[in-house]
């Protein structure tokens, strides 16, 4: 089982391993005020290995905690997997994707 490893740098939310039903529970939820009181944030996923149906509502579920802490977030660098994913859940555009 893999995990996700999560890193904030200078308003850069970094995502790399896996986002699963497994490493998703994983992640401590008092960790989100950290993240988002100090400005926005942008969630980087290039580094995303795999992704699950789990893990794509875990990213709505962070959207909703950023949105809780007044915080704007977007997403970038998205893999072609998790972008497919996004279209067969019938999500497109629900997420905020940043203009590179």
């Amino acid at each position: 089982m893999s995990k996700a490893n999560i890193v904030l740098n200078h308003g850069t939310l970094t995502i790399s391993g896996e986002l699963t039903r497994h490493s998703v529970a994983e992640i401590k939820k008092s960790e989100y005020v950290n993240w988002f009181a100090h400005g926005p944030v942008n969630v980087d996923l290039s580094q995303v290995s795999k992704a699950d149906t789990a893990g794509l509502a875990w990213l709505f579920y962070l959207l909703e905690q950023a949105y809780r802490y007044t915080c704007q977030l977007s997403f970038s660098n998205i893999p072609e997997k998790l972008t497919k994913l996004i279209s067969l859940s019938g999500v497109n555009g629900l997420l905020p994707i940043a203009c590179d």
